[in-house]
């Protein structure tokens, strides 16, 4: 095995992320482009910024409902799920445009089972990332499981966009649709004309498969680290207090809210989405006088180089301030890079950072969040890593 050291991995990363696509990849590039254009603008969190408070704010109502039925009025039941199903609903509303009913008192059955097909699907995932094409020689359970967690998956997505599909395309061989008219996601890949009705629904069910994981990772992280710091817990409140009182949040506000973003930032940093990634590379490449081969596959460790004592002073410490002081600048920029960097870096991040700096913000305008001490997380990696099947959060109602 070759060891490297940081620098190289970060020399690594760069000469990866920019190595040439392949061309099977040219169809990956067009999607790319499509989703990239309307989810990485800079602006692009304006059009669902009012979406997003408003699915919040009915997760937090349905958080007080699931714990005054229990008999400390503080803990929820099944914490993790309830996230996972409040970030379906919430990325549902901005990629899908369409409300998939998560957060309503009884959850059909088929819904029950769309969000059971995602956790086997990131589970077995995870399993077949060694010897996957032994698994399907084998058909192995492991790979009939998967294989039926995105039929699944694929069969409830086709559902939900295809009346959004079918509107969108109507309104555009209509002429219905203006220029220069803020359009949902949907009706947006329609417009351009790269992309068929299935690879639509391709496309958009791997973002939003690849974000209600994500983003309920996050927030599950942050309440998490939340709940053990209150220094940080109150510094972060008052500042919520001080720009928004009770108020929801805007745009101009979120540029007001330094602390909200660097708590975001400092648990994305402690707990990366993806902790280890992979790249293949495309092309003969050195690195500190290493030669790596064409379609040498590579494996980066996101989780370790976030926590490079070289870089971050007590780097296992949860302190959102280390993103507010000058040291910042003096960072390499990919020492900690938790939505990954170039052509193949996540897609829906500014949609995920929207989402968490509103659950943030949301939560501490309600909540005093206390840690059970009667237990704890105990982290697991299912492709993302996830905080483990229970999370020790108590919810107490601010006075």
């Amino acid at each position: 095995m070759v060891l490297v050291n940081h620098a190289s991995w970060l020399q690594l990363l760069v000469a990866v992320n920019h190595s040439s696509l392949s061309k099977q990849g040219e169809y990956w590039k067009t999607s790319r482009r499509s989703l990239s254009s309307k989810l990485m603008k800079p602006n692009s969190v304006v059009e669902y910024l009012a979406d997003v408070n408003a699915v919040t704010a009915e997760f937090i109502d349905r958080l007080r409902l699931l714990k005054a039925q229990r008999q400390d009025g503080a803990s929820v039941g099944e914490l993790t799920f309830e996230i996972n199903k409040y970030t379906m609903e919430v990325v549902g509303r901005v990629l899908l445009n369409v409300r998939i009913g998560t957060l309503e008192q009884q959850v059909s059955p088929k819904i029950q089972e769309f969000i059971a097909a995602i956790a086997r699907m990131f589970l077995t995932g995870h399993q077949l990332m060694a010897f996957a094409r032994v698994h399907q020689l084998l058909r192995t359970r492991t790979w009939r499981d998967h294989v039926q967690a995105w039929d699944t998956i694929y069969s409830l997505s086709c559902e939900l966009m295809d009346e959004q599909i079918e509107r969108a395309f109507k309104r555009l061989q209509d002429n219905n649709v203006q220029e220069g008219e803020a359009h949902d996601v949907i009706t947006y890949l329609a417009s351009t004309g790269s992309l068929t009705k299935d690879e639509i629904v391709n496309n958009l069910t791997e973002t939003f498969m690849g974000g209600v994981d994500t983003v309920a990772n996050g927030v599950s992280f942050i309440l998490y680290l939340l709940s053990q710091n209150h220094p940080a817990q109150t510094k972060l409140r008052n500042e919520v207090d001080t720009v928004l009182g009770t108020r929801s949040c805007t745009m101009d506000d979120l540029q007001a809210l330094p602390y909200v973003k660097a708590v975001v930032k400092e648990t994305m940093r402690l707990f990366p989405p993806i902790p280890i990634n992979a790249r293949v590379t495309q092309e003969d490449t050195v690195i500190s006088n290493y030669h790596i081969p064409k379609d040498t596959i590579l494996m980066l460790n996101n989780y370790t180089m976030s926590r490079d004592p070289r870089i971050f002073t007590d780097p296992d410490t949860f302190n959102p301030d280390r993103w507010l002081r000058d040291e910042v600048s003096t960072w390499h920029p990919f020492s900690a890079i938790p939505f990954g960097y170039g052509p193949r870096s996540c897609v829906g991040r500014r949609v995920a950072e929207c989402i968490m700096h509103l659950a943030t913000i949301q939560m501490v305008q309600n909540f005093i969040l206390e840690k059970d001490p009667s237990y704890d997380i105990t982290p697991l990696v299912r492709t993302q890593l996830t905080p483990g099947p229970q999370l020790p959060v108590l919810f107490l109602e601010r006075r």
